[in-house]
């Protein structure tokens, strides 16, 4: 059995740092992070976009940091919530590490497409080229206590399905 190579990422956030920064820059801020879909994630519109951004900051981690043409918006989350089954049993394996050390439980999770420079860097992490047809999809838990949130993502190769 061939083991898929997967990348991770952890983010910890304060979120009254995103807070102070919507204060500042208000939807401006908020557009240039997270999409039109990813509000949804609470209907606190600064919960929302420091989940976002907790969640994306754990994917740049997982790709090995901003890459050259880096966007937050080569994350987006897909309507699809089923996480890919490498990923899903990964994010489950790791959960009682991740609550353990942050006393955090990630109860909330989404699947994410992972496009442009993003997924050229993780192609090239992963060690494939993208030229067959193969995609990053990316899977994401998160959870909060007051201020802090921890977020975990894990990254797994597609191979494009032949019809």
């Amino acid at each position: 059995m061939r083991v898929p190579a997967v990348l991770f990422g952890v983010d910890v956030l304060d979120a009254r740092r995103v807070a102070e920064a919507l204060d500042r820059n208000g939807a401006v801020y908020a557009r240039h992070v997270i999409a039109a879909d990813e509000r949804d994630l609470t209907e606190d519109r600064a919960l929302a976009t420091a989940v976002g951004v907790a969640v994306k900051e754990s994917f740049v981690k997982a790709v090995g940091g901003r890459p050259p043409g880096f966007s937050w918006h080569d994350f987006a989350a897909c309507e699809d919530t089923e996480v890919p089954g490498p990923a899903e049993r990964l994010l489950t394996d790791a959960l009682p590490s991740i609550t353990a050390a942050t006393d955090i439980t990630l109860t909330e999770r989404r699947t994410y497409v992972v496009r442009g420079a993003s997924r050229d860097a993780a192609l090239a992490r992963l060690g494939a080229t993208g030229h067959d047809g193969t995609s990053v999809v990316g899977a994401a838990r998160w959870g909060r206590h007051h201020e802090v949130i921890v977020a975990l993502a894990v990254l797994v190769t597609s191979a494009k399905e032949s019809s």
